[in-house]
């Protein structure tokens, strides 16, 4: 695929994840239905962590959108590297059982499509 071709797929990508609301409804059952293994896990945070992994996809559209990807952060390139589940590999858990929570699964598969077209369009 061309570089041109990739960008708009960003975009248009960019466009669409920006109007869809956080996934608290597919967090927060999430939460619920594996409750032992979040309560081992003791001050983390499902959905902070969901958020971070979504704002640095997002963050780095809006730098590539702007031009100016040469000012991409190192350290935000190699988070882009790795998928939810690589970053944050404490929620392994429940990687498996995704499709019993729609909207969060909604999310994350998107976020995983941007993702992997950033890394693409970074390294033509």
């Amino acid at each position: 695929m061309k570089k041109e071709e990739i960008l708009l797929k960003i975009l248009d990508m960019h466009k669409f994840i920006r109007v869809n609301p956080f996934p608290y409804e597919g967090t927060s059952k999430i939460m619920v239905d594996f409750e032992r293994n979040f309560v081992l896990l003791e001050d983390e945070s499902l959905n902070a962590d969901f958020n971070d992994f979504c704002t640095v996809i997002v963050g780095t559209t809006s730098y590539i959108l702007k031009g100016n990807v040469d000012k991409i952060p190192n350290r935000q390139i190699n988070l882009l590297n790795k998928s939810f589940f690589e970053r944050f590999p404490r929620y392994h858990f429940f990687e498996s059982s995704l499709e019993k929570y729609l909207d969060f699964q909604n999310e994350y598969n998107k976020h995983e499509k941007l993702r992997k077209l950033i890394i693409d369009y970074l390294h033509i």
